[in-house]
């Protein structure tokens, strides 16, 4: 039996751009309060401009706080498989939302002590109503039994980090032709993780091609990029590298096919040829 699953690049583009908007409420509801430290500021309050351009400055840091949390929980969310944030961001840029607005409330426009607790709680509730609260519990999916879940999860973030590394180096490689192999690479390599996600023993199977291939291709995408990449002149390095794309791919191409079918992994003698060459590189 076949399993129908694959990456989704599109969707994953579409939940990276909703995840920008959300939160520009954050950035833009202490606007009044700048606006507050210019005008003391020209009416010479020098004391009370200081304050409210500190409380401006809490404000903006408390929705980067907040957009961070909210990154990691789309991340999470993407997944099937995935640890909680050990961060609750969220939770924190609430809580400092709430105090911040209940200063601002306080030193700025004159309420009562109490009456400006009683914002800042408001303000906090309404921050959990809109946003929710972090992610507190790991996904683990379908993990069957005999299966590590922190094995996965440790060999996953590992994978996405190599991933990562190929991503940023690909961006200092001026080579047309490269960038367009370590695309499809990376994307080939996200279908595979996506799998695993669907069905974590196939871990088992792929973690020596993960492992070889990855760190294989993270490292000498990174060290071209350094040496070679801004170059467009073509030397025994490129043709080397050009052999060592065409390899990866088509070996991405047959593990993705060997781990739909459900087939055991048998791609050694390929993994040994990928570290000769590698060694050339």
């Amino acid at each position: 039996m076949t399993k129908a699953t694959r990456y989704d690049p599109e969707n994953q583009i579409l939940n990276t751009v909703k995840t920008g908007i959300k939160g520009t409420l954050l950035f833009l509801m202490p606007l009044p309060v700048l606006i507050g430290a210019i005008i003391h500021l020209l009416k010479g309050n020098v004391f009370s401009s200081i304050v409210a351009g500190a409380l401006f400055a809490a404000f903006m840091i408390t929705a980067v706080i907040a957009r961070h949390g909210f990154k990691l929980e789309s991340r999470f969310k993407q997944k099937r498989l995935a640890k909680a944030p050990g961060m609750p961001y969220k939770s924190f840029a609430a809580a400092l939302l709430g105090i911040t607005t209940g200063i601002t409330a306080f030193m700025l426009s004159g309420y009562t002590l109490l009456a400006s607790i009683l914002i800042g709680f408001v303000a906090l509730i309404g921050f959990y109503l809109a946003y929710g609260v972090d992610p507190r519990q790991d996904k683990t999916g379908n993990i069957s039994l005999g299966v590590d879940p922190d094995e996965v999860f440790e060999a996953l973030e590992a994978a996405e980090a190599k991933i990562a590394i190929i991503e940023n180096s690909r961006k200092d490689i001026k080579n047309i032709k490269f960038d367009q192999h370590l695309r499809r690479i990376i994307e080939k390599a996200r279908g595979i993780l996506k799998l695993i996600e669907d069905d974590p023993k196939d871990l088992y199977r792929a973690r020596k091609f993960l492992k070889v291939y990855l760190d294989g291709t993270a490292r000498v995408t990174e060290s071209y990029a350094k040496t070679h990449g801004k170059d467009a002149s073509t030397t025994e390095l490129d043709k080397n590298f050009q052999e060592v794309l065409d390899s990866i791919e088509s070996t991405f191409d047959e593990q993705h096919k060997k781990l739909l079918e459900n087939d055991q992994l048998d791609l050694d003698v390929k993994i040994e040829v990928l570290k000769t060459q590698l060694k050339h590189i």
